[in-house]
């Protein structure tokens, strides 16, 4: 709730400043590559606490949803692991994708627009979720979940729909071993 509140408010202030302003402001969070070489640690930090426009402050609503399952599941400190994985680990996968599109002088696939918010987290918990989703639900809830991802990313086909495909493949990953270590029937259960 805290994590949630913090972006809402970071928003919401960051829109009522000038045009101008928030442009700034949106931009210098980016986790384009100029950013990223400059200045790493902050932008991958300060992206993850800004939504714009505010209009996609809607997808707050599932990621207190989500993160609120996954910490009361597994704590406070897997949940942190997991979105910090999921939103760093997209994020540097992307940027090295558009690296190595930038050397084959291909800069169709190059961010144009910037890229930050809540979304690359949300994607590995929800991934993540997936062993926490009783039997009957899983398989529907697996492929619901292929459906918006794989889906956006083939409709969009730019670095936002990769970083999501991978941040919930991230998540995927992290389902593994969590699900070995939980015991499938422990999982099931709670």
């Amino acid at each position: 709730m805290v994590y949630a509140l913090l972006v809402v408010a970071v928003s919401v202030v960051a829109a009522t400043q000038s045009p101008l302003l928030l442009r700034d402001i949106v931009h210098t969070s980016s986790t384009n590559l100029v950013n990223l070489r400059e200045r790493p640690l902050s932008v991958l930090f300060a992206s993850a606490f800004v939504i714009s426009p505010v209009a996609g402050l809607w997808i707050v609503v599932p990621m207190v949803v989500a993160y609120g399952e996954l910490q009361r599941w597994l704590g406070r400190v897997s949940l942190f692991v997991v979105a910090v994985l999921g939103h760093v680990g997209a994020t540097l996968f992307v940027a090295t994708m558009e690296v190595t599109e930038l050397a084959k002088g291909r800069v169709g696939f190059i961010a144009v627009r910037p890229d930050v918010g809540v979304s690359y987290g949300l994607a590995a918990v929800a991934g993540v979720l997936v062993v926490r989703v009783p039997d009957p639900w899983r398989r529907r809830y697996v492929i619901a979940s292929l459906i918006v991802i794989v889906g956006q990313f083939l409709i969009l086909r730019n670095f936002t729909g990769l970083g999501h495909l991978t941040a919930w493949l991230i998540g995927l990953a992290v389902a593994v071993p969590v699900s070995g270590a939980m015991g499938t029937r422990h999982v099931i259960r709670n």
